[in-house]
């Protein structure tokens, strides 16, 4: 979730704790209020849920959040025999050259494909790969080790799509937000006129900073039960 979201995400809290420290004057609003800011408090909830999953499904679809690397390594490992064995029979096993040569530096999806080929090629001269001293199962690790890298390779795909879904769900939430936000302000201003501290401190509440708020949004009555801290005194000596 970017900067931006956050401080909506932000503006969304403050109205709840505002609304929470204030039960006088939401009870004394309009019914609909109190189940406008219930229906924000359900909407932060989908924001939150929303933003874990998108940072969850873009670590997957990154190339170190999969095991890939580790996948293509076992696949060129399997490949890399079957080669041999097909270049150093060409001219002696007429069309082995068909399963001489590695693919190069393909990337994952392309390399997959060589690999499928290769095991469908091989399956014609397994007599002589086995004969010549490969192991017999020499296709089936190489056709397992493929279908392993397709699966990561699919997986990144899946990945990148779920946190593309979460990313257009987040926006769609942040708008619901934002206009549950704009009728709660319409219920409250009424009551709220006549009370020049309370109005000062909705405003504040409900506002979209243009930077994050750090720390913990304390409300008006838990920080009037604080206990005060002892103040300290600069005096200044003329030179």
């Amino acid at each position: 979730m970017d900067t931006k979201k956050q401080r909506y995400l932000q503006s969304f809290r403050r109205v709840q704790g505002w609304s929470a420290a204030n039960g006088d004057i939401l009870q004394a609003a309009p019914a609909p209020v109190a189940a406008l800011v219930a229906k924000l408090g359900e909407v932060v909830v989908r924001i939150e849920s929303g933003a874990t999953q998108q940072a969850v499904q873009h670590q997957l679809s990154t190339r170190r959040g999969t095991d890939a690397t580790l996948r293509r390594a076992e696949v060129l490992e399997a490949m890399r025999p079957i080669t041999q064995v097909g270049r150093t029979l060409r001219g002696t096993v007429l069309g082995i050259s068909a399963i001489s040569k590695m693919p190069g530096n393909a990337d994952n999806e392309h390399l997959v494909k060589a690999a499928f080929s290769m095991a469908e090629n091989a399956e014609i001269f397994k007599t002589s790969l086995i004969e010549h001293g490969l192991q017999p199962n020499c296709i089936e690790t190489l056709q397992t080790a493929a279908e392993a890298l397709k699966a990561s390779v699919d997986a990144r795909g899946l990945a990148r799509s779920a946190g593309v879904g979460a990313s257009k769900g987040l926006r769609a939430d942040i708008s619901q937000g934002v206009k549950l936000v704009s009728l709660i302000d319409a219920g409250l201003q009424p009551l709220l006129r006549s009370n020049a501290s309370k109005l000062a401190s909705w405003r504040n509440a409900k506002r979209v900073t243009a930077k994050g708020v750090v720390g913990a949004i304390v409300p008006p009555a838990a920080a009037a039960n604080a206990p005060s801290m002892p103040s300290v005194t600069t005096e200044t000596h003329a030179a």
